[in-house]
This record gives structure tokens, C-alpha cells and sequence, in this order.
């Protein structure tokens, strides 16, 4: 569990529990509607958009567009879901890396060949 949830632990995992025992999703949307507020709801939605949207590989400008969501909160659901590596990872692993096609950078600046 997350280190802000420390505190409500026992309280988390019975709500967990309640999704859980559920049988069907008229259960789980009254429990939605009774413990979430609309505004939480609709966040949970959102983000849920975000993240199907990321697994399509839409870029961030493109899901910030549809979504309203800034491009810091986009990039923050992509880490902790495992489509982002963080800076303080290091780098990819080589595998990963030998995976991934070189690209050339054919870079024009007033007419004249960049490298």
C-alpha cells in the first residue's frame, strides 16, 4: 500500500472487501454512489480514460486534449502504471534498449545540415 494509506489500511482493505463480496455491478456502483463523492467518481473515470488512452499510445498532448487533465498528472498515472520509466530508475535495460530502432536526427537550420 501507498504510505499515505498507512493510517487507513484496515479501513481500505474492508472497502476492498465490499468491491470484492460484490455480485454483480449494480452492487458495486451503490457502493460507488454511497462512499464516493460525483466529483470522485468522475475522477476514478478519467483517470481510468487516461490510462486505457496511454495503452493505446496516445500522446500526452492528444490525452490532455480529450481528458483536461494536465500533462503532469498524465505523466504521473504512466509511471506508477508501469508506461513510464522515472528519472531516478537509471536507465533501461538493455534488452529494452536493443529493442528500440536508432533514429537519425536529420536536422535543417537555415539551410545548412545539423548533426
Amino acid at each position: 500500500m501507498n504510505k499515505r494509506l498507512v493510517w487507513h489500511d484496515k479501513e481500505v482493505l474492508g472497502v476492498l472487501d465490499l468491491m470484492v463480496n460484490c455480485k454483480d455491478r449494480e452492487g458495486m456502483r451503490n457502493i460507488f454512489d454511497r462512499i464516493l463523492t460525483t466529483r470522485e467518481i468522475n475522477d476514478i473515470a478519467r483517470r481510468y480514460k487516461v490510462l486505457t488512452m496511454l495503452d493505446a499510445g496516445l500522446s500526452y498532448a492528444d490525452i490532455k486534449l480529450e481528458t483536461g487533465m494536465s500533462a503532469t498528472a498524465i505523466s504521473r498515472l504512466s509511471v506508477k502504471c508501469g508506461f513510464g520509466f522515472r528519472k531516478s530508475s537509471g536507465l533501461r535495460e538493455k534488452s529494452l534498449q536493443k529493442k528500440l530502432p536508432k533514429r537519425k536526427m536529420n536536422l535543417r537550420y537555415k539551410g545548412v545540415q545539423v548533426r
